[in-house]
């Protein structure tokens, strides 16, 4: 087993996998890390961690779990190997080769996290010494959890070669796991799904009232989660050995329609001979929205807005005594955590998709015969513009909807339009990045996960008052995320959004110019 598992190391050596865990990893001990020197949690630091970062593994892990694992086995889809790798090992060691792998992967990133969150108290001087059960208790229920994550990411991307698929499983477990921690009222629901089980292990609470943290504390754990963790672990375990087991060495595959193998053969000859006299239909719809026309895309675009508004009107309700302002208190709700954190990698998914077929056998050969690189690369931008455009819409149409649910009483605020707008325009600015770091980098999970790493940048660039210096922070900023009543000034805003605009549209062309055709 030992050797296999040097095998599957060899096999992902220069392909960024672990690269993904590590820039994860920092992502989090340097977001956790940048609050911990506040005078306001020197007293209760050790809590405190043991509070933030479990709601920072919710947002982020399944996500980066969902690229981690979609790299590992969309390796032997694209290589078509699984024929070749069943001539030289069994089917059961080709199973738990991959799924030791991944386990050993996640042991290193949550042994890591733990260390990383021990030194930090002690060197920025927390008072008392830590629990160590209680850190304890908090490092095996990241590795176990997140680890059944993995499980389910792998058998998703082994029933699916279209990886798509798995992203956008991942990226709406990223947000229903979010959720789930705003509605402590369902436990049930929280101990079923396995993205809640971050939120439904927590054993830290925090006292609190308006602006204002008053402490933290150790909270009665639900011990059902415990029985749910662990059936969730042999369900997926055994069940993905099932899968895999009877998966057909070209892997899996389902068509829309089914023909029959039964009948006249003569029949079916002449049937295929006379419809190829059929004149060939010229398709209404440009050539970039038929490649995504039917595709797990629009699962997410319709999933995640959705979620996002349920996260939004649950918190808005659960804490009226804080949230005064109406509308502008359920914008908020709405958008915070959606812009900055699922955005992103949204429009990522949308950009890689629109790649994903150029990259795929000798498609670039045939594609630059026909098409010049600027007309190419505009299309691209113009079709992911237009669906993150939607999405946006969607979002905005579904805060409306809660709104009125609620029973406001004022009318509908009229700077909707204007966050609309300037959401829009610096969501272009996104596309093109994502756009040109899908055409230069040929995974389909890589710009994802860099997109994911983009939104929380750009959260620190808005922090820090530098918006303007990343794509991603002047979507979010065009929206007022963090503030309906802050006032942009829009010259600066248009000016900088069409700059990344123009400039990532040059670059894309420049490569394309530049560079050889490079074939699967």
């Amino acid at each position: 087993m030992i050797y296999y598992l040097s095998l599957e190391l060899k096999k992902t050596k220069r392909r960024g996998i672990w690269l993904v865990l590590a820039v994860l990893f920092l992502v989090i001990t340097a977001w956790a890390g940048r609050n911990m020197n506040n005078e306001r949690f020197l007293e209760q630091g050790w809590l405190m961690a043991l509070f933030n970062v479990p709601l920072l593994n919710a947002i982020l892990i399944p996500t980066a779990i969902a690229v981690f694992a979609s790299r590992i086995i969309d390796l032997e889809h694209k290589g078509n190997t699984w024929k070749m790798l069943g001539t030289l090992q069994s089917k059961f060691d080709i199973y738990i080769t991959k799924v030791l792998y991944g386990m050993t992967a996640i042991l290193i990133f949550s042994l890591l996290e733990l260390i990383a969150f021990l030194v930090m108290g002690y060197v920025v001087g927390f008072k008392g010494t830590p629990d160590l059960w209680a850190y304890g208790l908090f490092f095996v229920q990241t590795f176990v959890i997140s680890f059944n994550l993995y499980l389910l990411q792998m058998i998703v991307s082994l029933i699916f070669s279209n990886q798509a698929v798995a992203l956008c499983t991942g990226l709406c477990g990223s947000m229903a796991g979010l959720f789930l921690m705003y509605v402590p009222q369902w436990p049930l629901l929280r101990n079923i799904i396995p993205w809640g089980h971050y939120g439904a292990s927590m054993f830290v609470g925090m006292d609190a009232e308006r602006n204002h943290i008053n402490g933290f504390y150790y909270m009665d754990q639900d011990n059902g989660c415990v029985f749910f963790i662990i059936g969730w672990f042999f369900l997926l375990l055994i069940g993905g050995w099932f899968i895999f087991q009877h998966m057909d060495t070209d892997g899996y595959h389902f068509h829309l329609k089914r023909h029959s193998q039964h009948g006249n053969t003569k029949t079916t000859v002449s049937t295929s001979v006379s419809m190829s006299h059929k004149p060939v239909k010229i398709p209404h719809l440009p050539v970039e929205l038929m490649k995504i026309k039917r595709t797990p895309i629009w699962i997410a675009f319709l999933v995640l807005p959705l979620i996002s508004a349920l996260i939004g009107t649950a918190n808005y309700l659960n804490n009226l005594e804080l949230l005064k302002s109406t509308w502008h208190s359920l914008w908020t709700q709405h958008s915070l955590f959606f812009c900055y954190f699922f955005m992103p990698p949204l429009v990522g998914v949308y950009a890689s998709y629109l790649w994903r077929l150029e990259h795929n056998g000798s498609n670039w050969n045939m594609v630059l015969v026909n098409t010049s690189a600027w007309r190419l690369v505009f299309d691209k931008i113009a079709v992911c513009a237009a669906i993150t455009s939607l999405t946006l819409a969607w979002l905005c149409l579904l805060y409306i909807i809660c709104g009125l649910y609620i029973g406001f009483a004022e009318p509908i605020p009229v700077e909707l339009a204007e966050w609309l707008f300037c959401g829009v325009l610096g969501g272009v600015a996104v596309c093109a990045i994502q756009c040109f770091l899908s055409l230069v980098i040929r995974s389909f999970a890589i710009p994802i996960g860099m997109a994911l790493l983009g939104g929380f940048t750009g959260l620190a660039a808005t922090a820090g008052g530098r918006y303007h210096l990343l794509p991603y922070s002047l979507m979010s900023m065009g929206m007022r995320a963090n503030n309906p009543n802050l006032t942009v000034d829009m010259a600066v805003f248009i000016s900088y959004s069409v700059f990344f605009i123009i400039l990532f549209y040059s670059l894309s062309v420049w490569y394309i110019g530049c560079h050889d055709v490079k074939t699967q």
